[in-house]
């Protein structure tokens, strides 16, 4: 069997066991499974035989409006396999295990998730703000967060340098 088989084999068959779902897009695996399965997905990834997907490249948070998802783009250092993890989580209650348990690397990309969009990583060792300032209210890159429109900003800048 020729190793690229073997890793979609081995790809469906962790999707089998996590109730995931595999795609595949632009020539790269896509992984989606529910939040509470991503510890299992991805420790079964960084150990796949033959190729394991033990780099992490990216993660980031994205809005899907009815729900957010963080993205774990890995690749293996042996070999050419490249997996996208895909975690669905809760947009009521945003929670989804930190794996700087199985890369300390996900620390500051966690981070950037949890400042952006409010996706709370559990067991994550220091989650706070990165960019925003600590009292900042709301999450920015959320497609429910209000910015005040240009004019408001207008006339509160006129004001302001008027008095």
């Amino acid at each position: 069997m020729e190793n690229n088989e073997k890793f979609k084999l081995q790809v469906t068959e962790l999707a089998t066991r996590v109730n995931g779902e595999v795609e595949e897009s632009f020539g790269v695996l896509v992984l989606k499974v529910n939040a509470p399965y991503i510890i299992e997905t991805l420790t079964a990834a960084k150990q796949f035989a033959d190729g394991p997907c033990d780099f992490l490249h990216d993660l980031c948070g994205m809005d899907l409006v009815d729900h957010f998802e963080v993205v774990y783009q890995l690749t293996s250092l042996r070999g050419s396999q490249s997996l996208r993890v895909k975690a669905i989580v809760n947009r009521e209650n945003p929670v989804v295990d930190s794996v700087t348990r199985i890369w300390q690397g996900a620390n500051y990309l966690e981070r950037e998730a949890f400042d952006m969009f409010g996706i709370i990583f559990k067991g994550h060792p220091n989650l706070k703000r990165i960019y925003m300032w600590d009292d900042f209210e709301g999450y920015p890159l959320r497609k429910d967060y209000v910015t005040e429109p240009i004019e408001l900003r207008n006339i509160t800048r006129t004001r302001i340098e008027g008095e």
